[in-house]
């Protein structure tokens, strides 16, 4: 295997990892009325997609109606810890898959729960840039999903 492969392999079990590792997402919205916009959500993943449950009339959701792009990062809040930031299109999903992405949840955090309508949304990332210090990953290492 070349060096090249194998580091894309090493990169994509890092944020496999911190997928694992991390319940939260912090996501960036832009396009509505208030835009820029940053939301603080729980997330469940398949692969590198996220899987999100949005508040149905938010502030996030409405940019995403209008911008489908949309940037994240998944950290501990600690730049000494390994993190990684990407950018990548929202799709809301129909509402029928909502008990899907909720049990995706559920099954990583059996605590979470929702007190508003929302509605399911999954993020396709198309370019993840991960940052470790422990791999000297400064820099940020790139996974580019579009390749």
């Amino acid at each position: 295997m070349s060096e090249v492969i194998e580091l894309q392999e090493e990169i994509r079990e890092k944020i496999l990892e911190l997928y694992k590792n991390n319940n939260a997402v912090m996501l960036a919205t832009a396009g509505g009325e208030y835009s820029p916009w940053i939301l603080g959500a729980y997330f469940a993943s398949s692969e590198l997609d996220l899987y999100l449950l949005l508040e149905t009339h938010g502030k996030t959701m409405a940019n995403i109606i209008k911008n489908k792009n949309i940037a994240l990062s998944i950290s501990q809040n600690d730049a000494m810890q390994d993190f990684l930031q990407a950018k990548g299109e929202a799709e809301i999903m129909d509402d029928s898959k909502e008990p899907e992405v909720r049990k995706m949840i559920l099954d990583k955090m059996p605590w979470f729960q929702t007190f508003t309508p929302v509605k399911p949304v999954r993020i396709k990332l198309s370019k993840i840039f991960v940052s470790s210090l422990q791999n000297s990953w400064f820099p940020a290492k790139v996974l580019d999903v579009t390749e």
